[in-house]
């Protein structure tokens, strides 16, 4: 390979891996534990409801209680989630009048079996705020920004195979354990990297369609349609549902027939129940399933609740490529067509690819180290950046966790201070960073508190939820001690890796060897 050629590409691999590198590290580690979104979702709601045992309500009951006292707006729809094995009650999303600016819905959980409205679904936040950490950091246009660091990601992907091509397998096994510290680094890179090459490609592709589709649909719409955005949708499997309404109201409309007949053609309850023009004799019945059977096939219906006629189905026997293609992606992208092993075995690649992130910005901060006109001010920036983007994320996080159990549930500002604490503790590391000047003790202190958290939020759960953390596993839901578990598992591995960087005896003045030396944080 031509060397100007090769020397070109690294550079470029390394400055856009190091631009890139503190939002790539909150995609992943956040989407590393939002592949437990639905546990982290129970760990924050079951224990302070006690689970009901008993046959389900009608679905059309439950929709019943939700606009029940509450100003409902009919001309919009009002949508039900199932319940699911860790989240056991219905979500209801009822649209509301509102005026501009105002909150559009109220977000229910329900419960199946008494009916009782036990509490409001953005009471627990804290997955959907991880979620969205990962998709769209929770800023606006953060789902572009994303997009393009993703775009970068892959170029840094490419280039990378590229660069290690010749001895991409001759070294794999290769550690230089008794080597330099840069010698160490970059083998431990080049392996991680190796071996979670399928896994980053799959999400850097799959990330790309997810966050970029607009834009790619704008571009077709243009070119390959000649402006013909309806032909677009029509071929994407796009179907608006824009009933008429005709204020008549509905004269005994049989729902919970017309589900009935779904669940009983694809063997579950819908997972997704929308009705348009409720109490309207323009009523329309959306309903969105998995086939439990099939490894990525999904149904859709819409269908007129007055005389039950189907306006649509999407199933195996009318399918899209393109809305099937899309989903079977989603499906990879979230380990959603496996058991736990596989989410497992993702959070484990996730976490590696945190560390393939951290060990690539100490790389580029020991290269720069090494050049005759390097400066001192760039590279204290460069390493600032890195612990607070990495070990200030993960402090942030065990904190909003710790916040999410302390704050009553009855607290109408819980989401809120939630969000809050996490904010503030990135703030608040970012303002000790500068005036430490051993930043391997600081990261080690950043890592130990985060384990102590961790221990403490188990102690706390116990303290506070004994009774029904036994009742829980009692009656087979053992979500909250399994969390527990995995708390109690990586506090001991940030602990171990915290006290081993506090205990060292280390140079604050060197600024050199303590860059390299931050590398014991990826070991």
């Amino acid at each position: 390979m031509n060397k100007t050629f090769l020397k070109r590409i690294t550079d470029a691999h390394s400055w856009l891996g190091l631009i890139i590198s503190g939002l790539l590290f909150i995609v992943f580690f956040a989407g590393s534990i939002s592949l437990f979104r639905a546990e982290i979702t129970q760990w924050s709601m079951q224990p302070h409801f006690e689970p009901t045992k008993g046959a389900f309500l009608p679905v059309s009951e439950i929709l019943k209680i939700a606009i029940k006292d509450r100003d409902f707006d009919p001309k919009e729809h009002l949508t039900l989630i199932k319940p699911s094995k860790h989240i056991p009650y219905y979500k209801a999303y009822v649209d509301i009048q509102h005026q501009p600016g105002e909150e559009d819905h109220d977000a229910l959980l329900i419960d199946p079996v008494s009916g009782e409205i036990v509490a409001s679904i953005d009471d627990f936040f804290l997955a959907d705020f991880i979620y969205d950490l990962h998709i769209d950091l929770n800023i606006p246009a953060g789902k572009y920004i994303i997009g393009f660091v993703t775009l970068f990601f892959f170029f840094a992907l490419v280039s990378g195979i590229f660069i290690h091509a010749r001895k991409l397998f001759i070294n794999f096994f290769k550690y230089r354990s008794k080597h330099n510290k840069r010698s160490q680094l970059l083998d431990m890179h080049n392996v991680v990297g190796v071996m979670s090459l399928p896994f980053t490609i799959m999400y850097a592709i799959s990330g790309l369609i997810f966050n970029l589709v607009i834009i790619y649909q704008i571009a077709f719409a243009l070119v390959l349609y000649k402006g013909d955005q309806q032909a677009l949708l029509d071929d994407a499997g796009y179907q608006a549902i824009e009933p008429q309404w005709v204020d008549k109201t509905w004269n005994k409309p049989d729902l919970d027939q017309i589900l009935q007949k779904i669940t009983n053609e694809y063997g579950t309850l819908p997972r997704m129940i929308r009705v348009y023009n409720y109490g309207d004799e323009s009523a329309v019945v959306h309903t969105i399933g998995k086939i439990e059977q099939a490894f990525a096939q999904k149904f859709e219906t819409a269908i007129t609740v007055k005389d039950q006629h189907t306006l649509f189905t999407k199933d195996a026997q009318n399918p899209n490529t393109l809305v099937q293609g899309l989903y079977v992606i989603s499906q990879l992208h979230f380990g959603d067509f496996a058991g736990f092993d596989l989410r497992i075995l993702y959070f484990l690649l996730g976490l590696g690819v945190c560390g393939l992130i951290i060990t690539g910005n100490l790389l580029w901060i020991e290269q720069r180290s090494r050049q005759r006109n390097h400066s001192p001010k760039t590279l204290k920036f460069v390493n600032n950046f890195t612990l607070w983007s990495t070990g200030g994320i993960v402090l942030a996080t065990a904190v909003s966790f710790m916040t999410e159990r302390l704050l009553p549930v009855n607290l109408t500002t819980r989401p809120d201070y939630m969000v809050y604490s996490f904010i503030i503790t990135l703030a608040l590391v970012a303002c000790l960073l500068p005036l430490s000047r051993n930043k391997k003790v600081f990261l080690g202190y950043l890592l130990t508190s985060t384990a102590l958290l961790l221990l403490s939020l188990v102690v706390i759960d116990w303290i506070m939820f004994a009774n029904e953390i036994i009742n829980l596993w009692q009656q087979g839901i053992n979500t909250v001690i399994g969390l527990q578990i995995g708390f109690i598992f990586l506090a001991i591995i940030l602990a171990f890796a915290g006290i081993k960087l506090t205990n060292q005896k280390h140079n604050p003045d060197v600024l050199e060897n303590e860059m390299i030396d931050t590398c014991e944080l990826a070991g």
